[in-house]
């Protein structure tokens, strides 16, 4: 039995998909253009634009507006069937986590952060920020808040190579219990968009996590943002 005929805009799907998994569109390569495409294989804009938007679908490439479309990075996946740090989450995916300091000082609690570490307002906290890497590409960017008795603890610690969850239980000397995760779809503000390489309104993925000691203390407030290209949670539910 014959095979039956694809369209146009699956053929062309199908050729740029086959050269991405193979290796010949490496992960950051730039496409040609919707006008080169279009000359190059003798197709309509709009054909091209459909074929573009399928493999945008399945997530093998991101369009920033004004600068074309780009070969997606392979997804880090973090399960949350435990809670554990970054670089524990991907040590055995051979990932290589790393984050750059951008900001460690002593600030007025918001008033959201200072009601969910109960404290008084105008009590002071640590605010730490940092950029961080996968496999030396920008991931995401981070800002903690911590006590003001804890922030002055790890005041001299090298957080560039490790997870603030070992920080806290080895320098810190405390026991980590348990943490609440809130995740969602957002667009990327200004600054953060030129630390993660992204236009401006591009899709992010968003996580804000609470952190409580073993006897369910809050100890430490975290808002993430993250390239939604290059980032994703895994969960595994049981009925």
């Amino acid at each position: 039995m014959s095979e039956l005929p694809q369209t146009l805009h699956a053929q062309l799907r199908d050729d740029l998909r086959a050269r991405i998994l193979d290796g010949r569109l490496a992960p950051g390569a730039k496409l040609p253009s919707e006008a080169e495409m279009t000359a190059e294989h003798g197709v309509s804009r709009i054909t091209v634009r459909q074929a573009l938007g399928a493999l945008q679908a399945e997530g093998l490439i991101v369009k920033l507006h004004g600068k074309g479309a780009f070969v997606s990075h392979p997804k880090a996946a973090q399960s949350l069937n435990r809670l554990q740090g970054l670089n524990e989450a991907l040590a055995l995916g051979q990932h290589a986590v790393s984050s750059k300091r951008l900001a460690w000082r002593e600030i007025k609690a918001p008033p959201a952060v200072a009601r969910q570490l109960r404290l008084a307002p105008g009590e002071s906290v640590y605010h730490l920020q940092t950029l961080r890497y996968l496999d030396r590409e920008p991931l995401s960017v981070n800002s903690s808040y911590l006590p003001r008795f804890l922030g002055e603890k790890l005041a001299r610690v090298d957080f560039s190579q490790r997870d603030l969850i070992d920080v806290f239980e080895h320098e810190g000397g405390l026991k980590i219990g348990e943490a609440q995760l809130e995740i969602s779809a957002g667009l990327a503000r200004p600054q953060d968009a030129r630390l993660l390489h992204l236009a401006h309104g591009a899709p992010v993925l968003q996580v804000e996590r609470l952190l409580h000691l073993a006897d369910g203390e809050p100890i430490h407030v975290e808002i993430a943002t993250y390239r939604a290209d290059t980032f994703r949670y895994k969960l595994s539910l049981r009925r």
